[in-house]
């Protein structure tokens, strides 16, 4: 196999990889992004902002690391 050829599949298996790490930490995110709402309707707001900005964070760290990937993986 061509060097090329292999280090191309090499980069596309790191990128789907991520993107299926991604989904995981999604799934979790939901939940963290919950526990904010929950909290939030039983007037723990303090706790809750920090909940509900933690899940915002992770949201754009995933988006924005599935993002990359999905374009590497179509080069």
């Amino acid at each position: 196999m061509k060097p090329e050829k292999k280090e191309q599949m090499v980069k596309k298996q790191k990128s789907s990889e991520i993107i299926r790490r991604n989904k995981k930490i999604n799934l979790i995110n939901i939940g963290v992004i919950s526990i904010g709402l929950i909290l939030m309707l039983l007037d723990y707001r303090n706790m809750a902002e920090h909940f509900i900005w933690l899940g915002f964070i992770i949201f754009l760290y995933t988006a924005g690391t599935t993002f990359i990937a999905r374009r590497e993986a179509r080069k």
